[in-house]
């Protein structure tokens, strides 16, 4: 089975759009996963940034407790320098070769929390990169409610606007029932935009809110017009792989069950391609913008001996298939480097 069939895009701003409203995505069954061992020996690291002040953000609404969410040293890390500098070059040089218009890239070492990025001022429209924060948002409902996972309902050509993707692999058939937990698989790990349309019926707008507020993120208004031009960091979006990683934000088994989805999408052509073979990747793809100007954008977090790091690329450009160049090439970079320090 060919993992990418290429169709011409309608029209990549009404893709952005289905995204942004393409809601739902991905409920957990607790009883269905497994829990870490209560005796798993943690990793002791000492930070390379020891002289720099150190970000912590905290989840607020509680009486008692502050949950850690995250924590970062503010300044750049001095061991990640040279793999900036080779990023930097590359997008440079493309850029001057028209090759791209623009890129950025955020990158973060998670046993060590040291980081370093490209560009990371410049905001992007996020596409299907939008689904991430939607199944988090699906699973904080779960949380309430464990049976939204196995409701089914009923897909109909009639139930979505009919919008084409130009990556797109498999998709639901016309007639048949889904339960919830089947329609995430397909909206996360194939990005299939008719699952996440039918998943928008069930998720509930002031939650999502609440997700974006809860991170430390300014959210999209709810409205249609906003979701158009909602735009976004690789610093910031990367918030949403962290919480994952650490499960910081949903319960330790919502987020393994939410990374494993990840580690199924079949997207080959950006960050998996610059990997070995052999390397494990649960990432998210997603393309947004005009048939004039192009955005392609992945994450990942790549999983290398016993530690992993993330990675967050976003990408303009007039060519859609070197905007998948560009991110593999960044990605090869970038293993190559994080592999070596490992």
């Amino acid at each position: 089975m060919n993992l990418l069939k290429k169709k011409i895009p309608l029209s990549y701003t009404l893709v952005f759009a289905l995204a942004c409203s393409a809601v739902s995505f991905f409920i957990l069954q607790k009883s269905s996963l497994s829990h870490a061992s209560a005796n798993e020996v943690v990793d002791s690291v000492t930070p390379t940034n020891v002289s720099c002040n150190y970000t912590v953000a905290r989840l607020k609404g509680y009486k008692y407790i502050k949950p850690l969410l995250n924590n970062a040293p503010e300044c750049e890390a001095k061991s990640l320098e040279s793999v900036k500098q080779e990023i930097s070059t590359l997008i440079e040089n493309e850029k001057q070769s028209g090759i791209i218009t623009s890129a950025s890239v955020y990158l973060k070492e998670l046993s060590s929390d040291d980081w370093t990025a490209v560009n990371p001022g410049e905001g992007y429209l996020p596409g299907s990169l939008f689904k991430l924060p939607v199944m988090l948002t699906i699973l904080r409902m779960a949380e309430t409610d464990p049976a939204l996972l196995n409701k089914k309902i009923l897909y109909t050509t009639q139930s979505v606007v009919n919008v084409k993707q130009t990556y797109e692999t498999k998709s639901i058939q016309s007639g048949q029932s889904y339960t919830v937990k089947e329609l995430l698989t397909y909206m996360i790990a194939y990005s299939d935009n008719n699952a996440t349309q039918l998943l928008n019926g069930i998720m509930k707008p002031e939650i999502l809110i609440k997700v974006f507020s809860d991170l430390g993120l300014t959210p999209p208004k709810p409205n249609a017009a906003d979701y158009l031009t909602y735009t976004i960091s690789t610093h910031d979006y990367s918030i949403f792989m962290e919480a994952l990683y650490n499960a910081s934000y949903l319960t330790i088994p919502a987020s393994e069950f939410a990374t494993s989805l990840l580690a199924q999408c079949n997207f080959k052509d950006g960050l998996v391609k610059g990997l070995p073979d052999n390397v494990k990747i649960a990432h998210k793809f997603g393309e947004a913008g005009s048939q004039q100007l192009h955005q392609l954008h992945e994450t990942g977090i790549v999983y290398l001996n016993n530690t992993a790091y993330l990675i967050t690329v976003m990408t303009k450009g007039t060519d859609l298939q070197k905007l998948t160049q560009t991110i593999s090439e960044i990605s090869k970079i970038t293993y190559a480097r994080m592999n070596k320090n490992a």
